[in-house]
């Protein structure tokens, strides 16, 4: 039942985040979000490693009314001159708990799961160390 109820919440206009400025506000979350930033940064993202460099071009995330999600970000990584590009892909389960919207990926056992931070039309959450930022399309 719970699940149940959680979905329902999903398919309709349901998030509620606390925006500083101006209080609660509501975001449908079902839909399409493209990445916008990365750490701060607008893409192409880009941070110096000991080994090389690390970037990012694109990312998108994709959550459907049945409470599911997929995060993909174009990546490429660059160590002693060598190049490689990849899509990592995460998935999981985004859950609404009171005010709180929580991220639960199904690639790590056990994983508490990550709140979201929102605003009428982005979400913010913290992945793999990077502070990424989503907008809705």
């Amino acid at each position: 039942m719970r699940r149940v109820l959680a979905m329902f919440a999903l398919a309709t206009l349901i998030a509620c985040g606390d925006n500083s400025s101006t209080g609660p506000v509501t975001v449908n979350l079902v839909g399409d979000w493209k990445l916008q930033s990365v750490n701060g940064s607008p893409l192409p993202y880009s941070q110096t490693t000991s080994t090389g460099k690390y970037e990012v071009f694109d990312g998108s995330t994709v959550i459907s009314a049945s409470g599911g999600y997929t995060m993909n970000l174009t990546q490429r990584t660059t160590t002693n001159g060598s190049s490689s590009i990849s899509v990592l892909t995460t998935y999981g389960t985004v859950t609404i708990s009171g005010s709180s919207v929580i991220f639960k990926r199904q690639d790590i056992p056990n994983d508490p799961g990550t709140e979201a931070v929102l605003t009428s039309d982005t979400f913010g959450l913290t992945q793999n160390g990077l502070a990424l930022v989503f907008v809705k399309l």
